[in-house]
């Protein structure tokens, strides 16, 4: 999956496939752009992804939250070091326009939109 597929695509779900079992409110199904060099404990790498944030009904605290991550990998160059690492979150679908303009605009994406990925990786978990 190209950078370009995966913005489209995740966008693209977060737009048309809405959750049930969720809390009331517009925060209870969020996404997060974010992007940067990281090392979690697995090698050092440049990370372009987008999170789908879940708060279930009934829960309390992080036992509510749940993420839906889609995570491209790339080797991390001195130019992708250069970048600053960074978020913005988008608070609900009428919000999903203004967010591909952000990620298309992102030093980031431009950086990365051509190359492919070492790996792309979607995950489901609780926070």
């Amino acid at each position: 999956m190209s950078t370009p597929q995966l913005v489209t695509e995740t966008l693209s779900f977060f737009q048309t496939i809405r959750c049930a079992g969720l809390a009331p409110g517009a925060e209870s199904d969020m996404l997060l752009y974010q992007w940067g060099v990281y090392n979690w404990g697995h090698g050092e790498h440049f990370e372009l992804d987008i999170t789908r944030q879940f708060i279930a009904e009934g829960r309390v605290g992080d036992d509510a939250l749940s993420q839906l991550r889609v995570t491209a990998y790339f080797q991390p160059t001195e130019d992708l070091r250069r970048i600053k690492a960074g978020n913005r979150w988008c608070e609900g679908v009428d919000q999903v326009e203004q967010l591909r303009r952000f990620v298309q605009a992102s030093e980031a994406y431009k950086a990365v939109s051509q190359v492919a990925p070492q790996r792309v990786v979607a995950e489901w978990s609780p926070v």
